[in-house]
């Protein structure tokens, strides 16, 4: 790209409900770096997750009651999933490859 927007040109998101309160992770991408915003069921603030990616997709899942995120941004052509086990609290370069 020849130049960074200003504003997110790409966003995904992820949702749920702990029992207590609802949870939302909202994924944006400016074409360069995807960064995170998390909606604690009281307000908005920022993630931890950063990495390079010029556009993101995500899903989420349980297992036992703990909230599993996967993050996948394509950079460069390649496209790598990031992964947290515990809601969002901290990220590992998952296994996915392209086919």
């Amino acid at each position: 790209m020849a130049s960074s927007p200003s504003m997110p040109i790409g966003t995904a998101a992820v949702a749920w409900n702990d029992g207590t309160s609802d949870h939302i992770h909202v994924y944006s991408t400016d074409g360069y770096t995807v960064t995170e915003r998390v909606w604690n069921g009281q307000s908005w603030a920022g993630g931890s997750f950063k990495a390079n990616g010029e556009q993101v997709s995500a899903t989420c899942y349980q297992v036992a009651g703990t909230v599993r995120i996967r993050v996948y941004c394509n950079f460069e052509d390649k496209t790598t999933e990031y992964c947290s086990d515990n809601g969002g609290a901290s990220w590992y370069p998952g296994s996915y490859t392209a086919s």
